[in-house]
């Protein structure tokens, strides 16, 4: 599956334990006009991989039914070439690291930088390397942990 196609044919999968907060990653993103779907649960991550034709996974280091490394395990033997953004609101350097060796695009800590995100989320879906549109973030420019 080529992921560089029109961003406005994928899904950004949006995975957190707190739900509030997949919702509100979830609708920044959508007011990008980009089609996120928010979600507490990894196995309800999984059966959406099934659904959707996903151009990237944010995925939290705690979710209510499994470890978010778990997730990325499981997202990696589905969908090895997806682009993967973890979260986690407790830095424990040892989990960055199994993010890391996972082959995350990036570990954005929590309250989730809304630039930074813009930054990552426009370089995935740049078609051809060009700068993808941006998306407008808040003032305060942070998402609650």
């Amino acid at each position: 599956m080529n992921f560089r196609e029109s961003a406005g044919q994928r899904w950004i999968l949006v995975a957190d334990g707190d739900e509030a907060s997949a919702r509100l990653v979830a609708s920044f993103l959508l007011q990008a006009r980009l089609r996120a779907y928010p979600t507490a649960r990894g196995l309800e991550a999984m059966r959406l991989v099934g659904r959707f034709r996903l151009g990237l996974a944010v995925v939290d280091v705690d979710l209510l039914d499994m470890p978010g490394c778990d997730l990325v395990r499981k997202l990696r033997a589905m969908e090895p070439a997806l682009p993967i953004v973890m979260t986690t609101g407790d830095y424990t350097p040892s989990t960055e690291v199994q993010a890391r060796q996972l082959g995350i695009v990036q570990y954005l800590h929590k309250p989730i930088d809304l630039h930074r995100l813009d930054r990552v989320v426009s370089r995935i879906f740049a078609p051809d390397g060009e700068p993808a549109s941006r998306i407008t973030v808040p003032t305060n420019g942070t998402a609650p942990a």
